[in-house]
């Protein structure tokens, strides 16, 4: 109740107690006006009982004016009967007269009173209401009975009308119950005469001056005197003070007013005693309220209104203005009544004041957008009702209001759970005819789901009401998507692109009955039309109707739970769908009738629903594949699921006539199925605990078959499944090992009982060329496979047909996998007979032979073992520090060890590894194609090789025995290795880095070459390999393979002899290997130059060499060589360019060709007996001088002297010859030499010019030995000449025939 209500209101009550009190004691008046003060302790106890207090006067006196009774009263008290006592009403003193005949006739009538020193005491209540502390009451007949009209407000102004008094100092004592608040009117004057009445007075809060409230009456009397009145009203109200005043009046109230200005004006107007005009005027700067701690400032609030009454009834106008646009915030709580017009806009006169300008006024305008309530108001009655007309308002921002403003519980509730926006275009609402109805226009309006009922928005709605039914015609609003939320029924709200229908209710038998019929709204590009019916708010439980229809549904796009009642189906049939049922569905219904209740069970709903679905899903169980790409139609019907599917996928195998069917939360599935064999492997792999190792396998073909499941939807675990089909495979691939399966073909199947399956049938194919013959035993969860490999196949699987020449014929084996989902166990058994090995012992065999191989690999350890019978064995796993692998050759360790370290390792310790019968086995091998496949096609991951070891107490060549060795290479990682070398062959380290500008880097300190370069049987010579080599060998494959390296080896030795240190590096391509460069020392001299091997066309190759040879004695060189040595001399210097077919060690002087230039200095040729040194004609001259018995002994004691000796040759053809003569210079002689060797028949042709002193030591008979002309003419011109012929001599001699025995004949002398 406002704070001027309640004034007014205690106001009205306490002028009616005066006259009460006034009426009792005219009353005591008139029985004994001359006893009054003897009755008074008697007019005491009856007041007392009527108002149920306790009443005292100190002096009550009564006489006559004329015919009118007077009365006069001192210090009267009215307290409560309550302790303590609490005073009710205090009047000081009272003098009146009353009109005696109007009195008499009805209400008293005071005539002439003065009144001083009236205090009232109101007291509130925990309730918050204002009343005296019981048990004082007023007394009933002058209680309102809250009920007003306008018939009483008229009779009380009448009432008052007739009264003459004046009132001085009259106070109101406000008693809250945490603060006390009194208003004072210093003079309340009713007078006037016969022609006029004037009533005038003003309120103020005690001890404040200035006026809160002024209000001055001016009555006319009519032809009929005051019955007939008319009535002039003026009031002004200063709101300054609504603060004190709201505090004590709204104590714990949600609104508290924090601070007010401005003023309230209201003018009436009574003609002929009725209410004909009332206008008003509020006109508010600032009004701070707070509700529940949270503010609402309002400002600038102008409101205008005027109440007609016409001859049919009445009208009236409202008009707001002020902030109402303002958005609600903590700061500013929202908007005031709304913007308004001025006083003059708002109050026309009622006499000009039209139809339509009232029409006008109520209609408003809508260019508000966020007011909370509406900016104008209108309203209009008569005898059979009223109307209320407003202009357009905001929910949202009413809504808002809720939580700040006071407003009816009922209100608040309904506002909270339906949280309305949008905008109120009009509202229209009243009551006729003893009804209420009610006409709003609602734009963009959204609210949320209540008590069953739908909610959604936004909307552009039209509402109409009558009493408690109504119906809602809705559309869309265009603007921004819709949305209908059914919280019962759907999962979440349904987006809307359009929607349109209508909806009604009815409150009835204490219940709410709502309805939708009509509905049409396209959802998620879809059209849905149906209808709805709510039953709630009975004493039963209610119940909600759903019929929808709707078409072209994409639940591919959005999931079908989105489009189904979730909320209304069973949980597991919600599980089921949820596991990705979809489709297009072209048409489908719902009918849905669920109660509305908490504990609804699944029987309790009546479900339908049936779908045409094409390019859809239908899952079977969590994890198992899906029929994709289903056509066909899906049924619902209570708890009963069933579904003909035309035309499916079933992880590309076809599924054609399949059914599902779905009842008490069983789904069965049957369906035949046709398609590839790649499609089978996929279906297979997707089956849960069925592990194929899908992605080994490739292969095209095709089969067909049937699928049939059955399973609980609250157990998955007891499913049931068989899947059979018919295969004919032209080819299948297992990927890791590379190996293809032809002409596969066969019955299988799968079955699945109790959480197990397992995979039954006979599969035959071809595989390594051979049959193959698989057997799947789905009860031990085995496969096993049986069949027979032939070599070649097995050579073309692993990509190494080059090894056909090793392999031949073929071995059966036994494979066994388990197949049971778990990492299975491998085991292969083979006895490998008929296979043929062509490999040096202990790996070789024959086809009949015997030798059994076992592979075992456990994969859920990974780990793996292969025997080879006594030859090969090899293990690996998988360890912490990575994957390790063991190969031990011939011999292995009873218990081995695992490496510390990850990586493969491989170990051959042999007694005894011949050389040639490998190269025999391996020489029409490519090293290049052999080191270009190492892992492929095995199978197996070989990881990483981390060392190779090499031990054998003989390495032979050719029977022979050339030491022992040792070999360990180690990886350094990144392709890195580092071998060291040791035993009597050689001692050192080898390194092979492929980043490296040299790959292979080998530091060897020692290399024995007595087992490759053994001492010879019979002594041969370097010059006796002059025969005709081999055919020359073909530059190898291995070439393209051989990375670059160097040589360096620092001790080399022989025969005792100790040769080096050698330094060579080497680069090596497809068509040529380059020595260079190539440094040897041989004694004394040191070779320099380079090797050059290259191919010389197809099958052929070419050696070219460029050497030279600088040092001391050439002898010791030869000497180191094992040789005879001819010559020995200080210094040497050598240079050569030869070149030959065939490979470096492939040299003969036959087939050579090229050039020598010699050059010695300070030496001697010796004198060589041995049969060996049949080159004679070459080097031997001191032999060939002794056949001239030349003898020479100054020179010839220790060989041939010489102090240098200068010459070139060429070699061609099998023929050595000088270019230009040899020059020999000796001390006492000089030789030259010139002509050709023919090196293939062994024969000399050259001429041999000496010059000799001719002295007396020099018998005649050494010169007839040249021939007797010659020596008769040297005797005779020694004789002739005497001396001069002592200086030179020289003898030309030819020598001719084979080397071993030349023709030495005398050509001439000078």
């Amino acid at each position: 109740m406002s704070p001027f209500r309640l004034l007014l209101r205690w106001a009205l009550t306490t002028v009616a107690v005066l006259l009460a009190l006034l009426a009792v004691l005219l009353l005591t008046l008139r029985l004994a006006v001359g006893e009054l003060d003897y009755l008074r302790p008697e007019v005491e106890r009856l007041l007392s009982d009527r108002f149920n207090a306790e009443l005292e006067m100190e002096q009550l006196n009564g006489g006559f004016q004329g015919l009118d009774p007077a009365l006069s009263l001192e210090n009267l008290t009215l307290v409560s009967r309550t302790e303590p006592a609490r005073p009710l009403l205090e009047i000081d003193s009272a003098r009146l007269r009353l009109a005696g005949i109007a009195s008499l006739l009805g209400m008293p009538q005071v005539d002439d009173a003065k009144i001083r020193g009236v205090t009232l005491h109101l007291y509130q209540n925990p309730d918050r209401s204002w009343h005296w502390p019981q048990p004082a009451e007023l007394p009933p007949e002058i209680i309102p009975d809250g009920h007003f009209t306008l018939e009483r407000l008229d009779y009380w102004v009448g009432v008052l009308l007739r009264q003459r008094l004046a009132v001085d100092n009259v106070r109101v004592v406000l008693h809250g119950l945490d603060r006390r608040l009194a208003f004072d009117a210093p003079r309340l004057l009713m007078a006037g005469d016969a022609g006029r009445a004037h009533i005038e007075g003003q309120l103020h809060v005690a001890n404040n001056p200035d006026a809160t409230l002024t209000a001055v009456l001016e009555v006319l009397p009519g032809q009929g005197g005051l019955a007939d009145f008319n009535a002039a009203l003026q009031a002004r109200m200063e709101l300054d003070h609504l603060v004190e005043l709201a505090g004590v009046l709204s104590r714990n109230e949600p609104l508290k007013v924090d601070e007010a200005q401005g003023e309230a004006k209201l003018w009436g107007r009574w003609r002929h005693g009725a209410l004909e005009d009332v206008r008003l005027d509020v006109d508010v700067p600032r009004l701070l309220l707070s509700h529940e701690q949270r503010p609402l400032d309002l400002q600038d609030i102008r409101v205008t209104g005027q109440w007609l009454r016409g001859e049919e009834g009445w009208q009236a106008w409202l008009s707001t203005r002020g902030d109402s646009e303002a958005e609600v915030t903590t700061s500013n709580a929202g908007a005031s009544a709304g913007q308004g017009v001025t006083a003059d806009e708002g109050a026309k006169d009622p006499d000009h004041a039209t139809e339509e300008e009232a029409n006008e006024a109520a209609k408003g305008t809508s260019d508000a957008a966020g007011r909370p309530l509406p900016k104008h108001w209108q309203a209009s009655g008569d005898a059979n009702g009223w109307w209320l007309n407003t202009s357009d308002f905001d929910l949202a921002a009413l809504a808002a209001w809720r939580e700040r403003a006071p407003l009816p519980d009922g209100l608040q509730r309904i506002l909270g759970r339906l949280a309305p926006r949008g905008q109120v275009g009009g509202l229209k609402v009243g009551h006729r005819d003893g009804h209420w109805r009610a006409f709003v226009e609602l734009y963009d309006v959204a609210v949320d789901p209540w008590q069953g009922a739908p909610g959604g928005g936004p909307l552009d709605a039209w509402v109409e009401a009558e009493d408690l039914s109504g119906t809602v015609r809705f559309a869309d609003t265009g603007d921004e998507p819709a949305s209908l939320n059914f919280p019962d029924v759907f999962a979440a709200p349904m987006a809307l692109s359009s929607a349109s229908g209508e909806v009604s209710w009815a409150y009835q038998d204490k219940g709410v009955s709502v309805n939708g019929r009509d509905l049409a709204v396209r959802w998620r590009g879809a059209p849905v039309t149906g209808s709805f019916d709510l039953e709630t708010g009975r004493a039963t439980p209610g119940h909600l109707a759903l019929d929808l229809a709707f078409a072209d549904v994409d639940a591919n796009r959005n999931d079908l739970l989105d489009w189904l009642p979730v909320k209304a189906l069973p949980a597991e049939l919600t599980e089921w769908l949820g596991l990705g049922v979809a489709g297009v569905v072209d048409d489908g219904t719902l009918a849905l009738n669920l109660p509305l209740a908490d504990d609804v069970r699944s029987e309790d709903v009546d479900l339908s629903l049936a779908l045409d679905i094409r390019d859809g899903t239908l899952p079977f169980a969590p994890g198992w594949p899906a029929l994709k790409g289903v056509n066909g139609q899906l049924r619902l019907d209570n708890q009963r699921l069933s579904a003909d599917v035309e035309k499916a996928s079933l992880v590309g195998l076809e599924a054609r006539d399949a059914t599902v069917s779905l009842n008490d939360e069983h789904l069965e599935v049957a369906s035949q199925a046709e398609g590839s064999t790649t499609a089978l492997l996929d279906f297979l792999a997707a089956i849960p605990d069925l592990d194929i190792g899908r992605e080994d396998w490739n292969g095209q073909g095709s089969l067909a078959g049937k699928v049939d499941l059955a399973m609980d939807l609250n157990a998955p675990d007891a499913l049931s499944l068989d899947v059979s089909a018919s295969v004919d495979e032209p080819r299948l691939g297992l990927v890791p090992v590379g190996l293809s399966l032809f002409n596969v073909n066969g019955d299988v199947s799968y079955r699945y009982r109790d959480g197990q399956g397992g995979l039954y049938g006979e599969l035959g194919a071809r595989a390594f060329e051979g049959p193959l013959l698989a057997n799947f035993d789905g009860d031990a969860q085995t496969m096993t496979l049986k069949g027979r490999a032939l070599a070649r196949g097995l050579l073309e699987w692993a990509d190494t047909p080059d090894l056909a020449p090793l392999v031949s014929g073929y071995f059966p084996y036994t494979l066994r996998m388990p197949i049971n989902g778990e990492k299975p166990t491998v085991s292969l058994d083979s006895r490998l007979e008929g296979l043929a090995l062509n490999l040096p012992a202990p790996f070789g065999k024959r086809a009949g032979e015997a030798v059994p191989l076992t592979l075992n690999i456990d994969q859920a350890r990974e780990r793996g073992e292969m025997v080879l019978r006594d030859r090969a064995r090899m293990r690996w796993r998988t360890a912490p520090v990575g994957t390790q692998g063991q190969l031990w050759l011939e011999n292995w360790p009873l218990e081995p060890r695992w490496p510390r370290d990850p990586g493969w390792s491989v170990q051959w310790q042999t007694n005894r590894l011949p050389i040639s019968p490998w190269i025999d086995a391996l020489s029409g091998l490519s090293l290049q194609h052999l080191s270009g496949r190492q892992g492929s096609g095995q199978g197996a991951d070989a990881g990483s090789l981390a060392t190779i070891g090499l031990s054998t107490a003989c390495l032979s060549l050719n029977n022979r025995c050339l030491g022992t060795l040792q070999a360990n290479a180690d990886s350094l990682g990144g392709g890195n290795w580092q071998m060291a070398l040791d035993g009597s062959i050689a001692k050192g380290e080898v390194d092979y880095r492929p980043s490296a500008a040299r790959t292979v880097n080998a530091d060897l300190t020692r290399l024995s070459l007595d087992g490759l370069w053994p001492a010879p049987e019979a002594p041969t010579q370097v010059f006796d390999e002059v025969a005709a080599a081999p055919a020359p060998l073909p530059l190898p494959n291995w070439l393209e393979a051989l990375p670059d390296g160097r040589l360096r080896v620092a001790e080399m030795t022989r025969l005792g002899s100790t040769l080096g240190p050698l330094n060579l590096s080497w680069q090596a391509s497809p068509s040529r290997l380059v020595l260079a460069p190539l440094g040897l020392t041989l004694g004394q001299v040191s070779a320099r130059g380079e090797l050059i091997w290259e191919a010389a066309g197809s099958g052929s190759s070419l050696t070219r060499s460029r050497l030279r040879l600088d040092g001391g004695d050439l002898g010791t060189a030869l000497a180191t060589l094992g040789q005879d040595v001819p010559i020995r001399n200080a210094e040497t210097h050598v240079e050569s360019q030869l070149a030959w077919p065939g490979a470096p060690w492939q040299f003969a002087l036959v087939r050579s060709r090229g050039s020598l230039d010699v050059k010695l200095l300070d030496g001697r040729f010796l004198n060589l007996q041995s049969g060996s040194a049949k080159l004679i004609g070459l080097l031997n001259f001191d032999n060939l001088l002794r056949r001239l018995r030349l003898d020479f002994s100054d020179v010839t004691g220790q060989g041939t002297a010489f102090d240098r000796v200068n010459g070139s040759a060429t070699l061609y053809g099998g023929i050595l010859e000088t270019h230009g003569p040899v020059q020999i210079e000796a001390p006492a002689t000089q030789f030259s030499l010139e002509g050709q060797v023919d090196l293939a028949r062994r024969e000399l042709d050259q001429r041999l010019a000496i010059t000799v002193p001719v002295t007396q030591a020099l018998p005649v008979a050494a010169l007839v030995a040249g021939g007797p002309v010659i020596g008769g003419a040297v005797f005779l011109a020694q004789r002739l000449f005497g001396r001069a012929i002592d200086r030179v001599t020289r003898i030309h001699y030819r020598v001719q025939g084979p080397w071993t025995d030349p023709r030495i004949s005398l050509e001439s002398a000078e």
